[in-house]
């Protein structure tokens, strides 16, 4: 039906119901209808059988709009994927339950209930969640304001941004009344939407909000890989970014300043080593491959951050009870190791002392 059929202005957008429960047939139908924008899975010790994707969509003459929900799952659009299978679609997704982490070609985000952020199928795009409810907006690239098709993937405002805030009351307000409206009112509604939207993310403060995040992303990952060098610190680090050091601590200020997180990093990192190693493997080795010049600077900035003596984790460690839960809490967490076992060592240790008292 195109605009100039009389009857356009009177027809009702149609509601597309998702038609498959959970269970095998729901993954196998999930896997098939995004095959041709992403490659998709669910975890490995997830059940197949338990597999949950549900929604519902209308399709509009320029934008498709999806309520949708499921289980854990993972969605990868890779270089390749988007050279073998080429789409002019950009989205805007927006968190209304649960937890997504994605990765915008590098720029990694935890999203949470109320985040809008947009996705350029143009670039490279990966996200994964245990579980999520969400409303998508789909749309053409060209249709929309070019400020808002370059530079765009990743940018995300959220429900505490008065802009994110406007912007998700019209998104939902959308879903709530299409049914009562007709196609070329819906359309009118997401092309002010998209326009306004346009001018949210444009706002510079979120683009330097993102590329500010980008940036302290790439700082820390460069640091991680340069922390056994005990010559290495702020001023070796801000070279390598080829910015200033005033700059480089304002990017460390909510962690403290560069030093003391890089200082932090090394004491998880050690505190690692120490659960992982074999007896007969020193503390001192594990101190000198983390960064520190001697197992006595070491044992003190290790108990005045844990409160409990390297070789007293040691100790611990050799509790298989207590090992094992460790075990379960990396299995069960979302890949932040180093404050998986920091959580636990605060829970073994407050265990050790009741044990002792």
């Amino acid at each position: 039906m195109g605009k100039g059929d009389s009857t356009f202005g009177m027809a009702t957008p149609q509601r597309d119901e998702w038609p498959f429960p959970p269970g095998e047939d729901c993954y196998t139908a999930w896997k098939n209808a995004l095959s041709l924008l992403v490659d998709c899975s669910i975890p490995e010790e997830s059940d197949p059988a338990l597999f949950d994707f549900h929604g519902y969509s209308w399709q509009l003459p320029g934008a498709f709009l999806h309520v949708n929900g499921g289980s854990a799952l993972s969605m990868s659009r890779t270089q390749q994927v988007i050279d073998d299978r080429p789409t002019p679609h950009m989205v805007l997704f927006m968190v209304l339950e649960g937890q997504v982490t994605g990765n915008y070609d590098g720029l990694i985000q935890e999203h949470e209930p109320g985040d809008i952020v947009v996705v350029d199928y143009s670039l490279p795009y990966e996200s994964e969640t245990s579980g999520f409810e969400a409303i998508a907006l789909t749309f053409d690239k060209a249709s929309v304001p070019a400020e808002f098709q370059n530079n765009a993937h990743g940018l995300v405002l959220t429900a505490n941004d008065h802009a994110g805030a406007m912007l998700g009351i019209q998104i939902k307000a959308l879903v709530e009344h299409i049914e009562g409206l007709s196609i070329h009112q819906s359309q009118v509604i997401v092309d002010g939407i998209l326009h306004f939207a346009a001018a949210a993310f444009a706002a510079p403060a979120t683009r330097e909000r993102r590329d500010k995040r980008f940036l302290f992303q790439r700082a820390s990952s460069t640091a991680r890989l340069r922390l056994s060098d005990p010559d290495f610190g702020p001023d070796e680090l801000a070279a390598f970014l080829n910015i200033s050091r005033s700059k480089l601590f304002r990017l460390f200020e909510p962690h403290g300043g560069v030093q003391r997180w890089m200082l932090a990093e090394r004491l998880r990192g050690s505190l690692q080593g120490i659960l992982r190693s074999t007896p007969d493997h020193k503390i001192a080795a594990i101190a000198r491959n983390h960064g520190f010049r001697s197992e006595a600077h070491f044992s003190r900035a290790f108990q005045k951050r844990y409160r409990i003596s390297p070789s007293s984790v040691r100790t611990l460690a050799r509790d298989s009870m207590r090992m094992a839960k460790y075990e379960t809490l990396l299995k069960q967490g979302s890949g932040n190791g180093g404050a998986i076992v920091e959580a636990w060592l605060a829970s073994a240790r407050g265990g050790e002392l009741e044990e002792t008292g």
